[in-house]
């Protein structure tokens, strides 16, 4: 299982929100695109008690995508931290 943080962004100032989002694949995420950010926009105004007018009126109107390998930063985090694992 892959993952893919999505991060709202604001024209009002630095105030980022993101989520993890499960996907297949890279090019399912691709394909599926505005699929998977209107999921993305849900799951972050019902974590926040938001609606997704709310984030146009709060300014969030910009959208980045980052693939999130969970294994990776943990072995990174277990290594600045001096501990083998988490």
């Amino acid at each position: 299982m892959l993952f893919i943080q999505i991060t709202l962004v604001s024209s009002k100032g630095y105030r980022p929100m993101s989520t993890l989002i499960p996907v297949k694949s890279v090019n399912d995420f691709i394909q599926n695109k505005q699929d998977y950010q209107q999921k993305a926009a849900t799951a972050i105004c019902a974590k926040r008690g938001m609606t997704v007018q709310d984030l146009e009126k709060y300014g969030y109107n910009g959208i980045k995508c980052r693939v999130y390998d969970k294994d990776r930063l943990a072995d990174q985090y277990a290594k600045f931290n001096g501990c083998k694992s988490l």
